[in-house]
């Protein structure tokens, strides 16, 4: 039977933390990157980039994303999460992002090998709770189903010491699966070209990751990839480059 763990760049219930984040135009990219390299807290490269996948699942009447919109402050969030430009035979994991105010943690639950791409979605469905351990069964309860696929490149940087990391999300794309037989990537949604900034910490350490945000040449504010593909109208107010 496979064991529920706590993913390295996540937190569990009984240690949760803080996540700033900004959004900008995507040709801050550099400006943002370079702003770190000279920041007091000795900001380095944590592991090469890599291409980030999630498929977001929701119940029929989008209560996840209608929780976001409304701002509810406790809400969770259900995707299957998995890395490289794969799609059939993936390895990943099915993370419940869970939210409390400001601060956040996940519930996640290893994934060996499951098809994406060209599944149909109650095959897929199927398919999923066969991976899954008998733990982690009641996350698939109230008709929840695959509303969201996105990708983006992800480059990871930290602090001298770990404390804070900060991830540069780019290269947005997302395929809207709501009205999907099968799970594709044919048909694209429209998005702007925008930078996503995460700045994370413990409890501990938000006066300094507080700090260090203020120091870089961003806007904070509320930015969900999920909302962005869901509902394009209601995306972030993004910094401009000038």
């Amino acid at each position: 039977m496979q064991k529920k763990y706590s993913a390295t760049d996540g937190q569990g219930a009984d240690n949760p933390r803080y996540e700033i984040k900004m959004a900008a135009q995507s040709l801050l990219y550099h400006d943002v990157l370079a702003a770190l390299r000279v920041d007091p807290e000795g900001i380095r490269t944590l592991f090469p980039a890599r291409t980030v996948q999630s498929l977001y699942l929701d119940t029929p009447d989008n209560r996840a994303l209608e929780d976001n919109l409304a701002g509810i402050s406790r809400r969770e969030k259900l995707r299957l999460r998995w890395y490289g430009p794969e799609a059939r035979g993936v390895a990943g994991r099915l993370e419940n992002k869970i939210r409390n105010d400001s601060l956040g943690w996940k519930e996640v639950f290893p994934i060996s090998e499951l098809d994406i791409e060209g599944t149909d979605r109650h095959g897929f469905m199927r398919d999923l709770r066969r991976a899954l351990p008998a733990e982690s069964q009641h996350l698939l309860l109230g008709a929840v189903a695959p509303v969201q696929w996105i990708s983006y490149q992800r480059d990871y940087l930290a602090t001298h010491d770990q404390a804070i990391r900060i991830t540069l999300d780019r290269k947005l794309r997302a395929w809207d699966q709501r009205c999907r037989f099968r799970l594709t990537k044919r048909f694209g949604t429209r998005l702007p070209r925008v930078l996503i900034v995460e700045v994370k910490c413990a409890r501990d350490h938000f006066p300094r990751a507080q700090a260090l945000v203020g120091r870089m040449p961003m806007m904070v504010g509320r930015c969900s990839k999920f909302v962005m593909a869901s509902s394009p109208g209601e995306g972030p107010m993004l910094t401009p480059h000038y």
